[in-house]
Formats: C-alpha cells, sequence, structure tokens
C-alpha cells in the first residue's frame, strides 16, 4: 500500500490495533474492548482521532498500578506502535512505557503535513 495521506495512515493504524489486540488477548477479548470503547462514544475506526480514549480504555480493563495484569497496556501499545512503525517504513525506537496517544498524534500530524505538500 502506498502510504500518502493522514487517511492511509488511519486505516494502517485501525488495522494494526485490531490485528495486535485479536492475536494478544483474542477476537472476543478484542471485542470487548471495542464495546467499552463504543459506551465512551469512541469505535475501532475513532482510534486514530481519539487515541487517549483507546489508551485509558486499555487501562480500566487491563487494570492500573498493582492490580494490572503485568504491565499489559503499555506492552500492547509499544506492540502496536513496532508494528505500525514497521508498516509504515519508519526506523524507529518505541520508548518504554510508551506515549500511545502522543505518538499516534505525532504519526498523523507528519502525514498530514506530507499531504499538504502534494
Amino acid at each position: 500500500m502506498l502510504i500518502q495521506t493522514k487517511s492511509d495512515v488511519d486505516k494502517i493504524i485501525i488495522e494494526v490495533v485490531d490485528d495486535v489486540l485479536k492475536y494478544c488477548l483474542g477476537e472476543s477479548n478484542a471485542s470487548i474492548i471495542y464495546d467499552f470503547m463504543k459506551k465512551r462514544n469512541c469505535s475501532l475506526s475513532g482510534i486514530p482521532n481519539s487515541p487517549e480514549t483507546f489508551s485509558e480504555v486499555l487501562r480500566n480493563i487491563l487494570g492500573f498500578g498493582s492490580r494490572q495484569i503485568l504491565g499489559a497496556p503499555s506492552i500492547l501499545e509499544e506492540e502496536i506502535l513496532e508494528i505500525l512503525y514497521k508498516k509504515l517504513g519508519i526506523c524507529h525506537s518505541v520508548q518504554k512505557p510508551p506515549d500511545f496517544p502522543r505518538q499516534i498524534r505525532k504519526l498523523r500530524e507528519t502525514y498530514g503535513t506530507m499531504e499538504d505538500r502534494l
């Protein structure tokens, strides 16, 4: 896929998030996350515009602090970002723990700027 626009990046973000959640958590658990997001007025397709909501939902479902499932939200976000960077052909190491919303917004801004030049 030739990536030229912010819309192209959004499609890849959605695809990677869906693939990682289903692979790591299974279809039914991914569906639970998507249902919880819908209650927060954010769908899977809304993640590129609302990465903060996605991050919050992961933490609410998988836990906070000592009640957390071995840092699962951060691990999932790291995996999503690593695969996303690979698919976009970007050589970038993911900071740990990742600032998922910031990284998603930065990617979208970069491709939005490139789109303006076309």
